[in-house]
């Protein structure tokens, strides 16, 4: 009579395994995309737009002449300005 023993299958765990696949996609694909991908089309968009920004940024503003434009001057004020002592309510924690 021959006794026959076989091993034991070790069983695969395969929520483990599609977890690390997973997690090792999601490292490389970040590390892709933070230092090798190439630069994206909207650098390339803002970069044409850069000479409209500097002309905005060369504009000198004159307030007297905002101030005196009768545009300006048609304007009315519907509330009372706010008084330099009461910007607020008072603290409460404050005595």
């Amino acid at each position: 009579m021959a006794i026959i023993v076989e091993e034991e299958k070790r069983k695969i765990n395969w929520f483990a395994l599609i977890l690390a696949v997973s997690l090792a996609g999601i490292v490389i694909s970040l590390a892709y995309y933070l230092f090798f991908a190439p630069t994206p089309l909207i650098g390339k968009a803002v970069s044409q737009n850069t000479q409209t920004l500097k002309d905005l940024s060369d504009i000198k503003l004159n307030p007297e002449e905002v101030i005196n434009n009768p545009k300006f001057q048609i304007l009315r004020q519907y509330i009372n300005p706010v008084e330099a002592g009461l910007p607020g309510k008072n603290n409460p924690f404050l005595k």
